[in-house]
């Protein structure tokens, strides 16, 4: 029973990657989004210019058309946390926007936010299964000295990952 059980969670993470990787091929394809699995998770990473206008945390049309792809295979896995991640590079906000976005901090959360709440509206995924997380700029998968590390840094993520009891 137990082995039974582990192999169907196994067989869905599988069917869910790929399913993510069939129906975002052209985004693969341009390079803005990544996907990877893991043992127990999939993580689906987008660079910010498909989901967001720079310094904003309002979903683009091109990035509603994207969630919606992913959030339609979202909706048919069981018994799994959906937790979303936003990232910023290092350059503080800039003056006129800092009346919404102080730092960083408020733009990685509120993006982060932002899809939760498409996730939750459009595709009416369960909230109970999603979390938004703010990452600021403290966790850069590139160098923040130059320009193509500051644009890998201002990424979403969206992890798969087994639902904590």
């Amino acid at each position: 029973m137990l082995k039974s059980l582990a192999e169907t969670k196994e067989g869905q993470l599988k069917s869910t990657y790929e399913a993510l990787i069939t129906d975002l091929k052209k985004e693969i394809k341009n390079q803005e989004i990544t996907i990877k699995a893991f043992k127990d998770r999939i993580s689906v990473t987008f660079v910010d210019r498909i989901l967001f206008e720079f310094g904003k945390a309002t979903i683009t049309p091109e990035g509603g058309k994207v969630l919606k792809k992913v959030g339609g295979i979202l909706k048919n896995i069981q018994g799994k946390q959906i937790r979303i991640v936003g990232h910023t590079d290092n350059i503080p906000i800039m003056p006129e926007y800092r009346y919404k976005f102080p730092t960083n901090w408020e733009l990685s959360a509120s993006r982060s936010s932002a899809v939760i709440r498409y996730f939750q509206n459009n595709i009416h995924l369960d909230p109970r299964n999603l979390e938004a997380v703010g990452r600021s700029f403290y966790k850069p998968i590139a160098s923040n000295e130059t320009s193509e590390g500051r644009a890998q840094n201002r990424r979403v993520e969206i992890i798969i990952s087994p639902k904590l009891k």
